[in-house]
C-alpha cells in the first residue's frame, strides 16, 4: 500500500487530501442556518404582537372592572336608564358593535385610548334590580371587552 492510498482511506470527504468542507457544503449549512433564523424572527414578531394585544385586553378589562366598582359604589337610585338611543333592554343588546350610538352613558380613559360605555336596565332580571352592561373599546382591539352584572337594591 503506497502513501497516496493511505491518505485516501483516511479521507472521508473525497479526493482532497487536506480534508475540510466544499463550498457547496458550506452554502447548504448557511441556508439551513438562515431558514432557522427566519423562523426565530417570525416567532419573535408574533410573540411581540400577541403581547401587545394581551396588554390592550388587560387594560380594557381593568377599565371595565373599575367602572363596575364605581357603579357598585354609586347610590342605587342614582343609577338610571339613561338617554341612550336604545333605552331599556334593547340597550343591553347592542353587542358592543356601535356602543357610542346606543349607550346610556360613556366616558373616556385618562390616556384617551379607551372608550367606556354602559347601559342600564331597571327591574331586570327581577324587580328592585338593575342589569348593567359595560363595554370598553379601543381602536386596536378586535372585539370590545364586555362585562354585564346585576345590581340589587339595598346593596
Amino acid at each position: 500500500m503506497n502513501r497516496q492510498d493511505k491518505k485516501q482511506k483516511n479521507n472521508i470527504f473525497g479526493d482532497d487530501p487536506a480534508g475540510g468542507f466544499t463550498i457547496i457544503e458550506v452554502m447548504i449549512a448557511m441556508l439551513v442556518f438562515a431558514i432557522g433564523i427566519l423562523g426565530v424572527v417570525t416567532m419573535q414578531t408574533s410573540s411581540v404582537s400577541g403581547n401587545a394585544k394581551a396588554r390592550y385586553i388587560s387594560e380594557a378589562t381593568n377599565y371595565a372592572a373599575d367602572r363596575v366598582e364605581i357603579l357598585l359604589d354609586t347610590n342605587y337610585s342614582a343609577i338610571v336608564d339613561g338617554a341612550g338611543t336604545n333605552p331599556g333592554l334593547n340597550g343591553l343588546d347592542d353587542g358592543g358593535i356601535t356602543p357610542a350610538t346606543t349607550a346610556d352613558y360613556y366616558t373616556t380613559s385618562t390616556d384617551g385610548l379607551y372608550k367606556i360605555y354602559w347601559n342600564v336596565v331597571s327591574n331586570l332580571p327581577t324587580s328592585n334590580s338593575k342589569t348593567i352592561k359595560i363595554i370598553v373599546t379601543n381602536r386596536l382591539l378586535q372585539a370590545p371587552v364586555t362585562i354585564t352584572f346585576v345590581r340589587a337594591a339595598g346593596l
